[in-house]
């Protein structure tokens, strides 16, 4: 028994000493963890605030004892800073010779004979590097990544030049080579790189595009664009089946608002490969919202003489129909001839297509060609009772509803009309089409003279969410205000004036006007005067008449409510009436610098960079 007690006296002595040499080694392990981490945290400190020569030190004592190569780094890094260049070549050299693989430490020798001005010998080094990094790809990037962090670029792109020529590494490096060339400001290369990466690896279409569109942000004199643009037109001459190219240069076209050479690409892909219909009508919808008719128009006539099989042939027979009106409007075209033959096509599509809401945009054009071109009132209104039998939606019927209501009041029928907005107004209250109906409602009593009645509505209209209803709102809201304040008499004049403008008797508005400017013209009534007339002279053709009335308001009454807007409606009149792109130019710019509040800036910021690039 004496040996068995013996034996467990052992067991436990050694187990003791165990537990307690592991408990010395658990105390121990902290403490030396604690000062490593607060001599990583105070030499981190020294680097930041630029104290090199105690970070020096510190990274030393940290790599010497704990042998990781991230320390070592920062200790070269702070002999590079404090430009002791020799100690640097010399602790490179020595930590090189146990650490052949590591590239950091390769490319740091190269740059470290930079700094010291011995570019021959820099030169011939990294020469000798290239050629002796091996033959595989993350060999090569890990070298070629410490040379861009060095700002050794064109060592870099001779590394990357290399890899991609060897078969061993079977890769092309474009997209390193486009960053590299991208951060050169060499944007051709770096364009020719991407569109090669997008050859190479197609799947990566969104982020080439990404990086195109980056390029864009540093172009300031078009020489970028310029070279992108040639450079998709070209890849798409050269690779007619390639999907990625053309797709590219729709996306590009767009951005740069080159809509011709986008709808030529989207029609040439559905002529191709099929199927690209949808596209061709989004590309109308957007060249409409910028009124580039012509364009739209083309889009449309694409996809209906295709023929009427095809599912998007209404749409388009609808839109091609629409745009030629759009079209007339914009131009101020009053050629009656005009109108009555796009009113049979218009009779014939309906025929061909039938009464739905498909149809319904062309129940509305026709409804106005008939009121207000061809002064066939009854069958405007004919027409659009017959849409409103239709089983449609409360939104469709407010449409329809609004453009009857419009009629009325064009006819002089005005409580027809005022009931019908207040009905849109009631259904769609809280909807941009009843904020509309509201605002004309409110418009039709200041046509009355009903002042007070109006200003209530405009007041509350003024904070509207459609900032054009909004903008409509204040300005006659400031009208009122101004004039029931100033002239009660002028302001009734002006109002009638102002019917007689909407019911296109032009005559009589003018006399009106100019009883106002007999009678008692002052600061207030004037610049709305002068506006007034100028919206007559156009609508009449006389362009030269309204381009000088139109000055008049933006130059003798700057500080008035209509000097903006006189000075949008003179761009437009310049730039697509009297062809005069230059006087355009100035009156854009004169609004985006002195109107910087203006509704119109946004749209005038727009028209100035189109025809500063057509310049």
């Amino acid at each position: 028994m004496k040996w068995m007690r013996l034996l467990f006296f052992s067991v436990f002595f050694v187990m003791a000493y165990s537990f307690v040499m592991q408990a010395q080694v658990q105390v121990k392990t902290p403490k030396n963890n604690s000062q490593r981490q607060l001599d990583e945290s105070l030499a981190r400190e020294f680097f930041a605030k630029k104290d090199f020569d105690k970070a020096k030190d510190l990274y030393l004592n940290l790599y010497e004892k704990n042998n990781q190569i991230y320390y070592y780094n920062q200790y070269v890094e702070c002999l590079i800073q404090l430009n002791d260049y020799d100690e640097a070549e010399k602790s490179i050299k020595t930590f090189a010779r146990t650490h052949p693989a590591n590239w950091k430490s390769k490319v740091d020798l190269g740059y470290i004979y930079i700094l010291k001005n011995e570019n021959d010998k820099a030169a011939k080094y990294f020469n000798k590097l290239i050629k002796d990094v091996p033959s595989n790809k993350n060999s090569i990037s890990e070298a070629a990544n410490v040379m861009r962090s060095r700002g050794l670029n064109e060592y870099a792109l001779a590394l990357y030049n290399k890899g991609s020529k060897d078969v061993n590494v079977n890769y092309p490096y474009y997209l390193e080579k486009a960053y590299i060339y991208q951060s050169m400001l060499d944007f051709s290369n770096a364009l020719e790189n991407l569109l090669l990466q997008l050859e190479y690896n197609p799947s990566q279409y969104d982020m080439i595009k990404n990086r195109i569109r980056t390029m864009m942000y540093y172009d300031i004199d078009n020489s970028i664009t310029d070279n992108i643009r040639f450079a998709l037109l070209g890849k798409t001459q050269k690779n007619p089946d390639n999907e990625y190219f053309a797709e590219l240069l729709i996306w590009f076209s767009l951005q740069i608002q080159d809509y011709d050479i986008a709808l030529a690409q989207v029609k040439a892909l559905d002529r191709r490969f099929g199927d690209r219909e949808n596209d061709i009508l989004y590309l109308a919808d957007i060249v409409n919202d910028n009124k580039q008719f012509d364009i739209a128009i083309d889009a449309y006539k694409y996809i209906v003489d295709k023929g009427n099989s095809g599912a998007y042939y209404i749409i388009a027979k609808v839109g091609l129909l629409e745009m030629e009106y759009e079209k007339a409007i914009d131009e101020k075209n009053n050629d009656l001839k005009f109108y009555e033959l796009l009113s049979e096509r218009i009779d014939d599509a309906l025929n061909e297509m039938g009464y739905s809401d498909y149809t319904l945009d062309l129940i509305v054009t026709q409804s106005k060609i008939f009121a207000y071109k061809l002064k066939r009132d009854n069958e405007a209104i004919s027409l659009l009772e017959k849409g409103l039998s239709m089983n449609l939606t409360a939104y469709k019927k407010a449409v329809l509803k609004m453009e009857l209501a419009d009629i009325y009041l064009y006819k002089d029928e005005v409580w027809e009309a005022t009931l019908l907005y207040s009905q849109i107004d009631k259904a769609m209250k809280e909807e941009p089409i009843g904020h509309e109906a509201r605002f004309k409602n409110a418009q039709l009593r200041y046509f009355i003279g009903e002042f007070e009645w109006s200003l209530a509505v405009l007041n509350v209209l003024k904070s509207a969410t459609s900032k054009l209803i909004a903008n409509d709102a204040m300005t006659l809201s400031l009208l009122i205000t101004d004039n029931l304040e100033y002239d009660t008499v002028a302001l009734r004049r002006m109002s009638k004036a102002d019917y007689y403008i909407y019911q296109q008797r032009y005559d009589l508005a003018n006399l009106m006007l100019d009883s106002i400017n007999a009678y008692n013209p002052n600061e207030v009534s004037m610049p709305y005067l002068l506006y007034r007339k100028a919206t007559m002279a156009v609508n009449e053709s006389d362009y030269l008449l309204a381009d000088s009335l139109y000055k008049r308001i933006y130059e003798g009454y700057a500080d008035s409510y209509m000097a903006d807007e006189a000075l949008m409606e003179d761009a437009l009149l310049l730039e697509k009436q009297l062809n005069n792109n230059v006087g355009a130019l100035k009156c854009y710019e004169l609004l985006i610098d002195k109107y910087t509040a203006s509704v119109y800036v946004a749209q005038a910021r727009k028209n100035y960079r189109r025809l500063r690039d057509i310049k």
